[in-house]
């Protein structure tokens, strides 16, 4: 083999160390570089226009000083684990500065007739937990089976996305219309599209709901101002797969129709199987499923760890075919593996974004929007101002680097670039090397 020339090995030399810094390769993570968390794919090139913090007050406080104090960027976005006055108070923006952020909000949805079967059940309206969204997975939950035909768990997974999103007959909650959908899923080829008292629950390919809605706000002299409220569809916003579902079939059902709640055991626990004991009650006032009374069987844990056992519990002690619940992503992560070994739909009552980077097995449906529905409305608004470029600086959780990810997919539906997306460890207090590498100087 005859050997390489210098000349030559030179010239590659260089430019392996151009491919290098292209890439942002170097950094201590003392200063804030990120440890595995970055995407040297997106990264390198011009600098960006703006910075995206995805972080909690203290830490969003610190990195806004610091970027403030460099003055590369004027544009900055936030998220809703910014929105707090602690977040803004006494960075020096300069009037050139423009800070816009995102918080989800619930659906706008016909709730009024639930609200009041809640409380006229209950004594008192429901607040501060998704007792919707428990109620609504209850519905979903007995349309599958009514669908199926059947008890089978398995079966029942097949056709929650065949109840619950498009096409088909719109059905409402209440006995009525849980008749009248009994009444259509009889015939042959039967279709329906169920939209409850927590809005539509469209699921998309991984199980979680595909549509949402965030409030945008906006920091005006010096304080968070609320703008609009937008709605977020991901099938038109980043592309997302909402599947309208196939029609499945099991073995004949031989006893009614039982569903497990797995909550917390404190007051919003209670609230919780409070609304899905009242979808329950609704439904077999319809003459339940399979001409028999739905079963409820609750379990309350008092740590997130519990949720394997008492899902197995459920399972293996109780025989239920579908589990409404947890409302504590930690507590969903626990029960997960019992449910997917059981081959038992999980419908999880969490909008942490962290459940959508599990593996459901196909078995997890987040019946809650999740946070990571705000970040197509923060792409949406990098748009609309001409940012082109954006920087990602977030916290190394589990929550953050999903949010992280979710925006860049959007950023790359709009054909727009996140320059650089980078993390950073709790106790960080410079994050100027992370800044500028990040934004690029």
């Amino acid at each position: 083999m005859t050997p390489l020339r210098p000349a030559i090995v030179a010239i590659i030399l260089l430019a392996i160390a151009a491919m290098i810094a292209a890439c942002g390769g170097g950094g201590s993570s003392s200063s804030g570089t990120p440890t595995g968390s970055g995407s040297p794919s997106a990264s390198g090139g011009a600098p960006a226009d703006a910075l995206l913090v995805i972080a909690p007050p203290d830490a969003t406080h610190a990195v806004l000083s610091d970027a403030e104090a460099l003055d590369l960027v004027h544009d900055y976005f936030l998220t809703s684990l910014s929105q707090d006055p602690a977040s803004i108070n006494g960075v020096a923006f300069s009037g050139d500065d423009l800070v816009w952020g995102t918080q989800p909000v619930p659906p706008s949805a016909n709730a009024d007739a639930f609200n009041a079967a809640y409380s006229d059940a209950y004594g008192e309206p429901p607040a501060g937990v998704p007792v919707a969204t428990a109620y609504d997975a209850v519905y979903v939950t007995a349309l599958a089976a009514a669908a199926a035909k059947s008890t089978d768990s398995a079966t029942i997974r097949d056709d929650i996305t065949y109840v619950a999103n498009s096409p088909g007959d719109i059905v409402g909650y209440g006995s009525d219309n849980f008749a009248h959908a009994l009444e259509v899923l009889a015939t042959e080829g039967g279709d329906v599209n169920y939209i409850g008292a927590s809005g539509q629950v469209d699921l998309d390919a991984t199980g979680q709901i595909s549509k949402g809605s965030a409030q945008t706000w906006k920091v005006i002299n010096g304080q968070i101002a609320p703008i609009e409220t937008r709605d977020v569809d991901l099938a038109a916003e980043a592309g997302a797969e909402v599947p309208a579902g196939e029609l499945k079939t099991g073995p004949a059902a031989e006893g009614p129709l039982s569903i497990g709640v797995l909550v917390s055991d404190d007051e919003a626990g209670t609230a919780l199987n409070n609304a899905a004991q009242l979808a329950v009650d609704e439904i077999n006032a319809a003459g339940g499923v399979f001409q028999q009374d739905v079963q409820l069987v609750e379990t309350q844990i008092g740590t997130p760890e519990a949720g394997s056992a008492a899902a197995s519990t459920l399972i293996s002690d109780s025989g239920v075919s579908a589990i409404i619940g947890p409302a504590s992503a930690d507590a969903v992560s626990s029960a997960l593996d019992a449910v997917k070994a059981s081959s038992v739909p999980l419908l999880a009552l969490s909008g942490a974004p962290e459940l959508g980077a599990l593996e459901g097995g196909g078995f997890l449906f987040q019946m809650m929007p999740s946070d990571a529905l705000q970040m197509p409305v923060l792409a949406n608004l990098a748009h609309e101002g001409e940012v082109t470029s954006v920087c990602v600086v977030h916290a190394n959780g589990a929550a953050e680097q999903q949010l992280a990810a979710a925006f860049q997919e959007a950023m790359q539906f709009k054909n727009a670039t996140v320059r650089a997306s980078q993390g950073f460890d709790a106790g960080t207090t410079d994050y100027k090397p992370l800044l500028q590498s990040c934004i690029g100087s």
